[in-house]
């Protein structure tokens, strides 16, 4: 299982100023390919995110856990698709309002970056390893 938690100080200020969902188990938080709206802090339960490509590429995350930063950040679309796999209390944070909270806290940018750093290094090595699996059958059949 994943981490990627947040340092003490942002879970706090995440948690102070972030509205709270209860989501049931199975709920689908975004899907690959939608717009960015936001993040979601993990309260409580467990949230996977896959690529659509492969399901040993699906990374589950838990308490602590940002959920669809990266997107919120950049204002992209979602790389990945969010489901709860345990009923969760979590933390919503539009794009809007986390940008109004890194402008009031510039403290919190830091601990942002090393998380988004540490996804962005995770994401990486599942590409590599389905790029690397992809090229397997190729190489033993002779063709490259």
């Amino acid at each position: 299982m994943a981490t990627h938690t947040a340092p003490t100080s942002l879970q706090i200020a995440l948690e102070q100023h972030c509205e709270r969902l209860r989501t049931p188990r199975y709920s689908v938080l975004f899907r690959r390919g939608e717009k960015a709206v936001g993040m979601f802090v993990v309260f409580s339960g467990k949230v996977s995110l896959d690529f659509g490509v492969d399901s040993s590429l699906v990374r589950t995350y838990g308490i602590g856990a940002l959920v669809g930063l990266p997107a919120t950040i950049t204002g992209r679309n979602y790389s990945m698709t969010a489901t709860v796999t345990e009923d969760a209390e979590l933390g919503f944070w539009s794009s809007t309002a986390l940008d109004s909270l890194l402008r009031a806290r510039p403290d919190l940018c830091h601990q942002l970056m090393v998380i988004l750093g540490e996804r962005m290094a995770e994401h990486h090595e599942a590409l590599k390893a389905l790029v690397t699996r992809d090229k397997e059958p190729l190489q033993k059949s002779g063709v490259v």
